[in-house]
């Protein structure tokens, strides 16, 4: 009995304690791909995710806000209909709106490996991130480097128009500063549905796990996304 109590205590003295933050809000993200030629197509991808709740975390004040806007534009090779290259500039710019926001400048080479099976999709990516985070304090932006392995599944629901998206996505951070090499962790689970050819809208949850200092405090962020695809081409096939 004495054992059983001493380990309450213990976790309930650290559940107390715990610097773990937890956030819930809303993604919004315009996510639109194109045929330059047959091998190449290009990809821009605009999300802004919202805190979309004040919260009082022991005495600390988190008032709702914009916390990161993200520009990426993207060229896509086609190297078969299993691989294909990607190769992007990335804008970043976190806390947009407030007086503490700072500047990302990252480039990024990617991977995809894609396989059927059946009437759904395995993907697999690999990404090398190069970073340039700007440090406001001496007004430098010190370089790093970031891995991402995604694993995806997207497989249609028997009304075709609708279909089922889910992915994991691992944050390895490799080089310069950081709090930890298994740094972040996004999972997500979704649905769509495709409207006419060329548009889908897509729904889903999304659960960013983030360590947030040194002594390997964790930050979740619970996120509503909401995504509107299109796809054009600017060229068509003969």
């Amino acid at each position: 009995m004495k054992k059983i109590l001493l380990i309450s205590i213990i976790l309930n003295f650290n559940i107390s304690f715990s610097q773990n933050l937890k956030f819930y809000g809303f993604l919004p993200i315009l996510n639109q791909t194109g045929k330059i030629n047959k091998k190449t197509n290009y990809n821009l991808f605009i999300s802004t995710t919202l805190d979309s709740f004040n919260q009082n975390i022991n005495g600390i004040e988190y008032p709702a806000t914009d916390l990161q806007f993200y520009l990426q534009p993207s060229i896509i090779y086609i190297f078969s209909p299993k691989i294909n290259y990607s190769l992007s500039y990335t804008y970043q710019r976190n806390n947009p709106f407030n007086e503490n926001y700072f500047n990302e400048h990252r480039i990024w080479e990617q991977i995809a490996f894609l396989y059927n099976i059946a009437n759904s999709r395995l993907s697999n990516r690999l990404r090398l991130e190069e970073r340039f985070i700007e440090n406001k304090i001496n007004n430098s932006y010190p370089f790093s480097t970031r891995l991402r392995y995604q694993i995806g599944f997207n497989t249609p629901f028997k009304n075709k128009d609708f279909y089922l998206n889910t992915y994991n996505e691992f944050y390895f951070s490799l080089t310069g500063a950081k709090n930890a090499t298994y740094s972040e962790n996004w999972a997500y689970i979704g649905c769509g549905y495709k409207i006419g050819k060329t548009s889908q809208l897509e729904v889903g949850y999304l659960n960013q796990i983030a360590v947030r200092n040194k002594q390997k405090d964790l930050r979740f962020l619970n996120l509503l996304q909401i995504m509107w695809i299109t796809n054009f081409n600017f060229k068509k096939n003969n």
